[in-house]
C-alpha cells in the first residue's frame, strides 16, 4: 500500500533542514533582531521621558517662583503708586484748603468792614431817622 521511500524520505528531510536554515537566516533572525531593537528603543525612549518630565516639573517649579516673585514686585509697585498717588492728591487738598482758607479769612475781613462801614454810616444817620420818627409819631 504505502511504500516509503528512503530517497525520498531523506531529500524531504535535506528540504526541510534546508528551509528550516533558510528560514531562520533571512526571516526570523532578522525578525528577532528587529523586535529586540524595538525593544531597546522603547526603553530608551520611556527613560528619555522620565528625565524630561523631572526637567520639566523642575522648569515648572522654576516658572511658578518667577511668576511668584513678578507677582510680589507687580504688588509693591502698585502699593507705592497708590501710596505717592494718596500722598500727592493729600498735598492738593492740602494747598486747596490753605487757599480756600485765606479767601474765607480775606472773605470775614471784608465782610467785617462791610459791617463797620455799614455801622458807621448808620450811626451818621440816626439822627436822620429820629427826626423822622419823631415827624410820623407826630402825625399820628
Amino acid at each position: 500500500m504505502l511504500d516509503i521511500s528512503p530517497w525520498l524520505l531523506l531529500l524531504v528531510a535535506v528540504i526541510f533542514i534546508f528551509l528550516i536554515v533558510a528560514l531562520n537566516k533571512i526571516l526570523y533572525k532578522p525578525l528577532l533582531t528587529f523586535m529586540h531593537d524595538r525593544d531597546e528603543s522603547i526603553k530608551n525612549d520611556l527613560e528619555e521621558a522620565k528625565k524630561n518630565s523631572g526637567n520639566v516639573s523642575h522648569l515648572e517649579a522654576e516658572a511658578e517662583t518667577i511668576l511668584q516673585n513678578a507677582k510680589s514686585e507687580a504688588h509693591k509697585i502698585r502699593e507705592e503708586a497708590i501710596n505717592e498717588a494718596k500722598s500727592k492728591a493729600q498735598e492738593e487738598i492740602e494747598a486747596k484748603k490753605a487757599v480756600l482758607e485765606s479767601n474765607y479769612v480775606a472773605f470775614l475781613n471784608e465782610l467785617n468792614k462791610e459791617k463797620e462801614q455799614l455801622s458807621s454810616k448808620l450811626k451818621d444817620e440816626l439822627s436822620l431817622y429820629k427826626d423822622s420818627l419823631k415827624t410820623k409819631l407826630s402825625q399820628i
